[in-house]
């Protein structure tokens, strides 16, 4: 079982993983923070094809990861700016730079909302459990009932650490 740290990120040095990061609010719930700082002229642009290696974990669920790029060694190539991405992944990938490392922390309405969002993960196992429990329509309904609900978006957030590898 794979547990989420909270200073852990894809090859941030110690120093960026032991400081408090600094999370910008792009709003609709939806932050981000830098970890690593990249480099060059490109910048990903709304419209963008990136290759990056990501962690996908689900927070309401202690951190479980759900994705982890790195272990397979094969980067993710995403398209932007078509609808074929998680919403709330594409928007925080807005602005890095090739060698920047970003967590973003998606609200369940800008992440996994259906089953064909990309990154989908690569592990039958590990879909059907991600897609279980953010897609669970009992989930949603204890979620948004209200007083008598849980009254927050507990199961369904979503933190990516990614890395832009190529713009």
């Amino acid at each position: 079982r794979r547990r989420f740290v909270a200073g852990a990120a894809i090859a941030a040095p110690a120093a960026a993983a032991a400081r408090e990061l600094q999370f910008k609010d792009l709003g609709d719930g939806l932050t981000v923070a830098q970890i690593t700082e990249g480099r060059g002229d490109a910048v990903v642009r709304r419209d963008s094809v990136v290759l990056v290696e990501l962690v996908g974990r689900l927070v309401g669920k202690q951190g479980w990861t759900f994705e982890d790029s790195r272990e397979d060694g094969d980067p993710y190539r995403l398209q932007l700016g078509r609808g074929e991405v998680v919403e709330g992944l594409e928007r925080a990938l807005v602005g890095a730079r090739v060698g920047e490392v970003r967590r973003a922390i998606v609200p369940s309405r800008l992440a996994y909302v259906d089953r064909v969002k990309e990154p989908i993960p690569r592990s039958t196992a590990f879909q059907n459990r991600l897609y279980g429990t953010v897609l669970n329509d009992n989930r949603k309904t204890q979620e948004t009932a209200g007083a008598a609900g849980l009254g927050a978006d507990v199961a369904g957030v979503v933190a990516f650490d990614v890395k832009v590898l190529n713009i």
